[in-house]
């Protein structure tokens, strides 16, 4: 008789406790959602075929994100749908390391750089410390293809340098601008920032 009532509790309190995490990430879901909109974005949450169509295309052309599990939250967009512009927030994760990113892509863009996919994504520590190369920019950033580096104009380098925590890969007229994202940065910060690295992109290499 006893193990059975005690069988129930465990299962009572189990439902419990998953009705109370659900209704917490419910309330989280609607405050991000309330906050987001109040800037006038248009909020989406998630969307599995974005998903896809994001880990699929312009995210295989980064190198830092190879062997690592996405995930990809918290899309939202410009009320504008010509602009073809997403904000969303990305988690990387694998056994031994996990990261947060807000990413903004850019749909339709067209550079004027003579390669068709690239990535521009800030070095860890350990690869910057067993550097061999003198230059400050490839010393901060992977790039690739290494052609690339003699296509970038040396004032989008020296802007970039301000950005150590934040990437750039471009594949099938796709631009992604990602930065490493701190539990203290609200969204429209990163975005903000996001933003003013594309500005200097679209200066600097023609983007339209």
């Amino acid at each position: 008789m006893v193990i059975p009532i005690i069988v129930s509790l465990i299962i009572i309190s189990s439902v419990i406790e998953i009705l109370l995490i659900y209704q917490l990430s419910k309330n989280r879901h609607s405050k991000r959602k309330e906050y987001i909109e109040s800037f006038g974005y248009k909020y989406i949450g998630s969307d599995n075929e974005f998903e896809r169509s994001v880990l699929k295309g312009v995210l295989k052309t980064n190198p830092a994100l190879r062997w690592l599990s996405v995930r990809i939250n918290d899309i939202f967009t410009t009320e504008d749908t010509e602009k073809k512009r997403f904000y969303f927030e990305m988690y990387v994760s694998n056994r031994y390391y996990s990261q947060k990113y807000f990413c903004m892509l850019l749909k339709d863009v067209t550079l004027s750089i003579p390669i068709s996919e690239f990535a521009i994504v800030p070095r860890v520590l350990l690869s910057k410390m067993f550097m061999s190369k003198k230059d400050a920019f490839s010393r901060q950033f992977i790039i690739k293809p290494k052609q690339i580096i003699d296509n970038i104009p040396y004032d989008l380098k020296e802007q970039l340098m301000r950005f150590n925590s934040v990437s750039i890969v471009y594949k099938d007229k796709e631009l992604l601008i990602s930065k490493v994202y701190s539990h203290r940065e609200l969204p429209i910060e990163a975005l903000k920032l996001c933003e003013e690295v594309y500005e200097y992109i679209k200066t600097s290499l023609q983007a339209h």
